[in-house]
């Protein structure tokens, strides 16, 4: 059940453990409560659970953001575009000022591919935040219209 080949997380066979398996093993803090009985009629119960509690607390999680294929490049596009616009009002700034524009210690060649970086990140963000529904329709729209100039032809 670990991550690592060869690793096995500590869990018993138990229902129990397997109702909390994700809560246990997965990308979350959890804290246990122990209900114990000072009894001596109790003793056995007792003593498994403690041994429960003990070997749930071995468990060792890592946790990592949970972000989907799309949500990552959503973020990257983002904070290029980000990059980007500073980049722009430096240039603007210097070009106010008077001073000669060196584009290269920008990390540009020319003021085009600038712009064309721009309207690239911005039509794939503007794609990727389109619902799938409204994406659906459309090529289903397109698909129609298809149809009907070979069905008129």
């Amino acid at each position: 059940m670990g991550k690592a080949k060869g690793e096995v997380v500590p869990y018993r066979n138990a229902a129990l453990t397997r109702i909390l398996q994700t809560a246990l093993g997965g990308n979350s803090k959890t804290i246990m409560v122990c209900a114990l009985s000072p009894s001596f009629m109790n003793h056995e119960e007792t003593l498994s659970t403690l041994r429960y509690a003990d070997r749930a607390k071995k468990i060792k999680n890592s946790a990592c953001i949970n972000e989907s294929v799309q949500d990552k490049i959503i973020r990257e596009l983002k904070e290029e575009n980000k990059k980007l616009k500073t980049m722009l009002k430096t240039l603007a700034k210097a070009q106010a000022g008077g001073a000669p524009v060196d584009l290269s210690a920008l990390g540009l060649d020319d003021m085009e591919q600038l712009i064309d970086n721009m309207e690239e990140n911005e039509k794939l963000l503007e794609d990727m935040e389109t619902p799938w529904e409204e994406k659906l329709a459309a090529e289903k729209e397109k698909e129609r219209e298809k149809k009907g100039i070979t069905e008129e032809e």
